[in-house]
């Protein structure tokens, strides 16, 4: 929208001067061309160079817009209070202030006007700073029916397979995952399609993902949902990192290539299964653990256990002992994208 009405203003400007400039000399005694093709061809470059710098500036007015309005969605109605009467204050004092000195300044002219756009640019900054700072510092109680204080830490974007996945719920109350958690209005309707699929697994997936954000939603660990919304973006996971950039947000996710694709963007990104890689306790060449061998392996011999984080341990001539706890001392530890597998030997008894 504002890419059109930018250019609509810009190309009628854009047209208006250049038939000005088209009265200023006479073109048809230096050209040659009749009046009316000179004034023609003016307008014509005039209304295009309006169209193409209404859609520069359309642009980055469209997405200036969108980031006024991710950022005033994180904050508190009784903060947006405080700022405007800020405001009001700021805009009296200039007045008041401005109507006693431009007196003085008179003469030159100009100098009065430079002093008075600064006066009442400082006037506003420092009002809106000043009536904005009890909020911040959580020092000023509303009644406005909040009485939860804002939270200005970065917001924590959850994204559909994070929500199905829950585990940034328990992190949330262990208070590993900092910050206000938000769901964008787009991620919500993704997860409502899959809660709706003809599918079985996909809709079990979905309505598990809904039950989890109304049980957070009646909680402490509150589940606020954004309405920002990139119309023009087609997929879920581009918005998602657009998102996390206009509005200085941490994305939350479980999906590998989201969050190679957001890092590269240069959005920051919390993966739930690298946060759960970290925490696993370090198994190193030559520790010795306990472990049930459930199968055989894919390699002759072998015998495959898991430990209780599900790390897959391959243990090698493990392949009599299945269905049987043994001790096994680790040789190796591979990392793979997907998590880590601990390849180990029966223990021998001394």
């Amino acid at each position: 929208m504002f890419v059109q009405l930018a250019r609509v203003f810009l190309v009628t400007v854009g047209a208006l001067g250049g038939f000005a400039v088209s009265r200023q000399v006479d073109w048809t005694a230096q050209t040659g061309f009749s009046e009316g093709y000179v004034i023609f061809v003016f307008i014509i470059l005039g209304a295009s160079i309006g169209y193409v710098l209404g859609g520069i500036f359309g642009r980055e007015i469209s997405t200036a817009f969108r980031r006024i309005r991710a950022r005033l969605a994180e904050v508190h109605p009784s903060t947006l209070m405080l700022g405007a009467i800020g405001l009001l204050v700021g805009l009296l004092v200039a007045f008041l202030i401005s109507s006693s000195l431009l007196k003085y300044l008179e003469d030159p002219r100009w100098l009065g006007f430079v002093v008075t756009v600064l006066l009442y640019a400082f006037c506003v900054y420092a009002g809106v700073g000043l009536f904005m700072m009890p909020s911040r510092d959580e020092t000023l109680a509303w009644s406005f029916g909040a009485s939860a204080p804002v939270d200005s830490r970065p917001p924590k974007l959850l994204d559909t397979s994070a929500i199905i996945d829950g585990r940034f719920a328990e992190l949330a109350k262990s208070g590993l995952l900092e910050g206000p958690l938000r769901v964008p209005r787009f991620v919500l309707v993704e997860l409502q399609t899959l809660a709706d699929s003809a599918d079985d697994t996909r809709r079990a997936r979905g309505r598990r993902g809904l039950d989890l954000l109304t049980t957070m939603a009646a909680g402490e660990q509150g589940v606020l949902v954004m309405e920002s919304d990139y119309p023009e973006i087609p997929t879920v996971d581009a918005k998602l990192v657009k998102l996390a950039l206009s509005s200085g947000g941490t994305l939350v996710t479980v999906d590998f290539n989201l969050s190679k694709v957001a890092r590269v963007e240069g959005a920051t990104v919390l993966n739930v299964n690298e946060a759960a890689e970290a925490l696993r306790p370090v198994l190193l060449p030559g520790d010795s653990l306990h472990i049930v061998l459930t199968k055989e392996g894919k390699e002759a011999g072998q015998g495959v256990g898991y430990l209780g984080d599900g790390t897959m341990v391959v243990v090698a001539d493990g392949a009599r002992s299945v269905g049987a706890e043994v001790e096994a001392e680790v040789t190796s530890v591979l990392r793979t994208s997907a998590g880590r597998m601990v390849f180990a030997r029966i223990k021998e008894l001394p």
